[in-house]
């Protein structure tokens, strides 16, 4: 079994490595990392859900031939729905489970933004360092235009991705932080109209990073539904 960590928006796969201490060694962890991003600096930054999505299943393709599951936040929820689209589309084998954390489905209108397209990228650092959404300021002026860079284009290309429900395929979990900003609007309840499944929803104390303070509950949650 793989189980595969989708970042949020300005996150690296680092973000998920202490996952691990908290589960078992014969479970394969993958925390992915998207093209142009941090470990995968050097390669083309993708701006698009369906690009980044495209180059992630090309680039995990043999892992996506076992058992796997998928863990998104925030970004990573979006991530997880095109990633479910396109293996539909190609063949190839669907998950067993889906984890989805912190974010609505994106068949609803609800965003940070009115306009994300209109929006400039000190709004969008403004609005993400302000609501603590974002990962904490760095002395180093090259590297926080490089994570702002980062962060912008997360954002902007999670804000504009829509899909209308299909089915999943399998059973999900949705989780969030009760003091989460971005949650206060929004009915997690409603991920169910994307499984014919069971949809359970487990509630955390905690903001939008509310995993932080709960890895390894989160852990034994995983590994009882799987």
């Amino acid at each position: 079994m793989v189980l595969f960590f989708l970042p949020h928006a300005g996150g690296s796969a680092k973000s998920y490595s202490s996952f691990k201490r908290f589960l078992p060694k014969d479970l394969t962890v993958v925390a992915m990392e998207l093209s142009g991003r941090f470990t995968r600096s050097s390669e083309p930054l993708l701006d698009t859900v369906p690009d980044c999505v495209s180059d992630l299943i090309e680039k995990h393709g043999e892992l996506l031939k076992g058992d796997y599951v998928l863990f998104g936040h925030s970004m990573g929820t979006v991530l997880t729905t095109e990633f479910i689209r396109q293996a539909k589309e190609k063949g190839l084998s669907l998950p067993k489970h889906i984890f989805l954390s912190g974010k609505n489905p994106p068949d609803e209108e609800v965003h940070c933004f009115e306009n994300i397209s209109e929006a400039s990228d000190e709004e969008i650092v403004e609005f993400f360092s302000k609501n603590s959404l974002a990962s904490p300021a760095v002395p180093d002026e090259e590297l926080t235009k490089m994570l702002n860079k980062i962060l912008c284009t997360d954002v902007r290309m999670a804000e504009l991705y829509k899909s209308e429900p299909f089915d999943f395929g399998c059973d999900i979990t949705v989780m969030y932080g009760t003091e989460d900003l971005l949650m206060q609007q929004v009915d997690m309840n409603s991920w169910s109209r994307f499984t014919s499944g069971k949809c359970e929803v487990i509630p955390f104390s905690g903001g939008h990073f509310y995993f932080n303070q709960h890895k390894e509950e989160i852990c034994k949650i995983i590994l009882n539904r799987i």
